[in-house]
């Protein structure tokens, strides 16, 4: 799967997650939402820096 997928699934997730918190849970989950947006942006800088590593090795 492409590094830009997945960074761009990442970024719906992210979203998805606030979304419901605010609308479903009228913000009751505030710091599990933060938590699971936390997880989900440090997933998605690993797979960032693992494109650009492997873009700077092909040349």
């Amino acid at each position: 799967m492409k590094y830009t997928i997945m960074l761009y699934i990442a970024i719906c997730m992210m979203q998805i997650i606030i979304l419901t918190n605010i609308t479903i849970a009228k913000g009751a989950y505030n710091g599990l939402a933060m938590w699971l947006c936390t997880t989900v942006f440090v997933f998605a800088s690993t797979m960032f820096g693992l494109s650009w590593q492997q873009k700077s090795t092909k040349k």
